[in-house]
């Protein structure tokens, strides 16, 4: 048994401007794909040969350069081509959320499905796990034979999602038969601040999911918060639910009708995780907070959902302070790539520096002159502890001021303490550190004595109902009082 395994992943968010071009994805190709997609040792447990596609890992970014995509997609069609008359079956993680330029139909992630199954004709088995924050559409349930995505956001479960949807094309292959998902959209468009998993309504929604990915008459289900950072037809939630056999189809689509209902009667429920508050009343909260380490989400430069992450809002917020009480305050971190290789590439540790920090481009990446002292210098990985190195971080602290900024030539969010260690960043050193994130990511929120989400402009900015939407189906809500 031979099934051929690949992946996608791009967040693509319309108000970044700079687009994402091919230097801005992580291509793998070989075995090492295998394990990024949580499959190399449930294969060997299950008897099947794995066969290698392409794995194109750009998470958030602008939107994708149409070359780009085209080189990618054309990977995946060349490698298919060689083994479509060799493997039985195909295993993808697609995330679901990009948007390429010039491309019919906007969206990366269904042109690659459309194009693998005019080659490989209608039969053979595809599934595809998905990011929560994917989009869906009927054309993408009728190409695949299985999709289901995380219950959990922060993605804890992404691993155990991975083999769910694995074994299950496993099983189709053992036991041959024709199933497609039933797909139900949603008139929801949210954003994934206001769909935490540990927090209602997704706690009963995902119970809900539990109940009934337990019936053996379904293979699995699950709903999808949806991606809303570009404006396309296919943007907002959507249930799906795969029936185990054929016969089980018009079952399916009760139980998808069910969950439609069930979260359809909780959609005013969903809210903002934790504390969010606005710039002035986030940012003096964290100050007085007496214990820590306390920290403070740039929410609307999140770069886990394509913010560049080059503001400085936060950081002037922060030097207008008349007092610091006691805080010993991180910044990790703020992008400047051509400071980096223009200037702080050519210092040393211990260097005394000065710079101008900022783009300068809007009002919230304004400039700002600084003088401190280089500490510290090293690698920048992305998170969920990805080894691939992605760019260099430079530590400096700041002269007179309890401040201390990593200042990056890649845009990173800081959400796992690896990533602190491979930068070279002390982070217990600091009592209040500021990241480039939305809801506060599950090893930082362990660690928090408190915290908030500043609900900043930005890329990200979090309040859907002050976005503008042309192509979205209408009604939705939170656009439209439904």
């Amino acid at each position: 048994m031979r099934i051929l395994i690949g992946g996608f992943v791009a967040e693509s968010n319309a108000y970044t401007p700079k687009p994402a071009e091919i230097q801005d994805f992580v291509i793998q190709k070989g075995q090492d794909i295998a394990t990024r997609l949580y499959v190399d040792e449930l294969a060997k447990d299950e008897g099947v040969e794995l066969v290698p596609s392409i794995f194109a890992y750009g998470g958030g970014g602008g939107r994708v350069e149409y070359d780009t995509f085209d080189y990618i997609l054309k990977q995946f069609k060349k490698l298919v081509k060689e083994h479509a008359h060799d493997i039985d079956g195909m295993f993808f993680f697609i995330h679901g959320a990009s948007s390429v330029i010039d491309l019919e139909g906007n969206s990366g992630d269904h042109a690659i499905i459309r194009e693998i199954r005019k080659i490989v004709g209608p039969y053979m088995p595809i599934g595809m796990v998905m990011d929560p924050h994917g989009n869906l559409s009927q054309e993408q349930a009728d190409n695949c034979n299985i999709i289901r995505t995380f219950r959990h956001s922060p993605h804890t479960d992404r691993k155990e999602a991975h083999q769910i949807v694995f074994k299950a094309v496993v099983d189709l292959l053992k036991n041959r038969r024709v199933v497609h998902p039933i797909y139900l959209k949603m008139p929801i468009l949210l954003g994934g601040e206001r769909c935490v998993s540990t927090d209602e309504p997704l706690v009963s929604i995902n119970k809900k999911l539990d109940e009934i990915e337990s019936d053996p008459r379904i293979m699995c289900c699950s709903y999808h918060i949806g991606y809303l950072r570009h404006d396309d037809a296919k943007c907002g939630a959507a249930v799906i639910v795969n029936p185990y056999n054929p016969e089980d189809t018009e079952y399916a689509k009760e139980k998808a009708q069910e969950i439609y209902d069930f979260v359809w009667e909780r959609h005013r429920e969903f809210h903002f995780t934790g504390v969010a508050d606005d710039p002035v009343e986030a940012l003096t909260s964290m100050i007085e907070a007496e214990e820590g380490p306390v920290f403070l989400t740039d929410s609307g430069d999140n770069i886990t959902a394509g913010a560049p992450g080059e503001n400085t809002f936060v950081l002037h917020q922060v030097l207008a302070l008349k007092e610091y009480k006691d805080k010993n305050i991180l910044f990790a971190m703020i992008k400047d790539k051509k400071l980096c290789d223009d200037y702080l590439a050519l210092k040393k540790v211990n260097d005394k520096v000065e710079f101008d920090l900022g783009k300068d481009d809007t009002e919230l990446s304004k400039k700002i002159h600084l003088t401190g002292t280089l500490i510290a210098s090293g690698e920048l990985h992305n998170h969920y502890h990805d080894t691939n190195v992605v760019g260099k971080g430079y530590t400096v602290k700041l002269d007179n001021l309890p401040v201390t900024i990593i200042i990056g030539d890649y845009p990173v969010s800081f959400a796992e303490r690896a990533q602190y260690e491979w930068a070279n960043v002390d982070m217990d050193a600091y009592n209040f550190i500021i990241v480039k994130q939305g809801y506060l990511y599950p090893e930082l929120k362990a660690m928090a004595k408190k915290y908030v989400m500043s609900l900043t402009d930005g890329a990200c900015m979090q309040r859907t109902e002050r976005l503008v939407y042309k192509q979205v189906i209408r009604p939705i809500y939170p656009l439209d009082n439904i």
